[in-house]
């Protein structure tokens, strides 16, 4: 016969473990912030009082007036949690802070210290003058809020998709930007991009409104002046309304392959930069499309129904771009070698490592694909993962041809 187990003590044992543990975090951000022994001057009562008003952690929440399905915000609080994780605060007396405690426990000491009256107790002043750099208003404050706002707007970034819909948060009721905050709820919302079609050529293409979602929760639609990248319009030029073909995104896709949000987010920025660089080209216009400050193809736009159109996206390599040409100049390739020798896509291209073959870097540096070689770390966004491949396939091929000139 089993021996009868002991009703277990509710909460007791688990409200004791939340207490020590949250001592032990006070009293090392104390000694990280101002300095050993000052935990000690921090009256008991108020830390008591600090653990049971303590901020829970920081957490994503549908918006009240969302439909945001449960998977989402599951998969938004993960994300956020992994970008959050990842970061420490470096402090000029040397200290680090990682950035998942500065916004719980450490802005909850921070904001007690910085209310305390001076008389209240004997330590007050010296607490309050170790802490002062930190209080809010500070300049480190503002680097946590800039930081926060930064995560968080890469979060909504990385799970946004042009092709489905746009991702925002609001952290105005964190307690990073509300001190009296009883939650530290991050509240997103999913909004719908506009979708339409159009005829080009006598065939009707499905489009969408190029835009972005702005800390208001508002659109932000992109529009332009057709002279801006290169069209004659005359006397009416007035800004137009930016749409992209869904086969544009898929070729975008297909031809880098990383986080649809990254590139998506990129097209929303280039097209809203002061000066848009572009090459006009006949009757389109094929402005440069950048990732991590590096060229890696162009967005092929048309005018059409008083539109502008991104009708397809080019890899650098590509037949039809400036650099490609250049390629089937310096080495006879055209869009068949280049698709043998898979350096028509990035991942495919990244994969070569021709930034470590002396011989292959010159001469795609002359052919104007140098940025192409700064590039190998977007491997870790990448949906697909590719084989390395060995640089000097590429050179036997280009040896073996006979029509190349350039690696003797």
């Amino acid at each position: 016969m089993s021996k009868s187990k002991k009703p277990a003590l509710k909460g007791t044992d688990t409200n004791a473990q939340l207490r020590n543990r949250f001592y032990e975090r006070i009293e090392s951000l104390c000694d990280t912030f101002a300095g050993p022994g000052y935990f000690k001057k921090i009256h008991p009562m108020i830390i008591e009082h600090m653990f049971i008003n303590r901020y829970p952690s920081l957490k994503a929440k549908a918006a009240p007036e969302a439909n945001i399905e449960k998977w989402k915000v599951v998969q938004f609080n993960k994300l956020m949690n992994k970008f959050i994780s990842d970061r420490y605060i470096e402090l000029d007396n040397g200290g680090k802070v990682y950035l998942s405690w500065y916004l719980s426990e450490g802005l909850l000491l921070i904001n007690y210290i910085s209310e305390m009256a001076e008389v209240n107790f004997r330590y007050a002043d010296q607490l309050k003058e170790a802490f002062s750099p930190y209080f809010p208003g500070g300049g480190i404050h503002t680097m946590i809020e800039d930081m926060l706002v930064e995560l968080v707007h890469d979060t909504t970034v990385f799970l946004s998709n042009l092709n489905h819909t746009i991702i925002n948060a609001d952290i105005g009721q964190t307690a990073c930007f509300d001190r009296d905050a009883t939650s530290n709820d991050v509240f997103i919302q999913e909004f719908k991009p506009e979708k339409t079609s159009v005829t080009i050529d006598g065939e009707t293409r499905s489009i969408i409104r190029l835009g972005w979602v702005d800390g208001d929760m508002e659109w932000l639609n992109t529009r332009i002046k057709p002279s801006v990248i290169g069209f004659k319009t005359g006397s009416l030029d007035i800004p137009l309304d930016v749409y992209i073909q869904k086969h544009a995104l898929d070729k975008l896709q297909e031809r880098i392959d990383i986080t649809p949000g990254i590139m998506h987010y990129m097209i929303f920025m280039i097209l809203n930069q002061p000066v848009i660089r572009y090459h006009k080209n006949d009757n389109n216009s094929l402005v440069e499309y950048y990732l991590s400050d590096q060229k890696v193809g162009y967005l092929l736009v048309s005018l059409a129904d008083a539109k502008l159109i991104i009708r397809t996206f080019l890899f650098l390599t590509n037949d039809g771009t400036p650099e490609g040409k250049k390629l089937n100049q310096l080495l006879a390739l055209d869009k068949q070698d280049k698709k043998y020798l898979m350096i028509d896509t990035l991942p495919a291209f990244s994969a070569y490592h021709i930034d470590q073959n002396e011989r292959l870097s010159k001469l795609f540096r002359e052919a104007g694909c140098g940025s192409l070689l700064k590039l190998g770390h977007l491997k870790e966004y990448s949906e697909k993962e590719i084989k390395d491949k060995d640089p000097e396939s590429i050179v036997k091929y280009l040896g073996d041809s006979d029509n190349f000139y350039g690696l003797g």
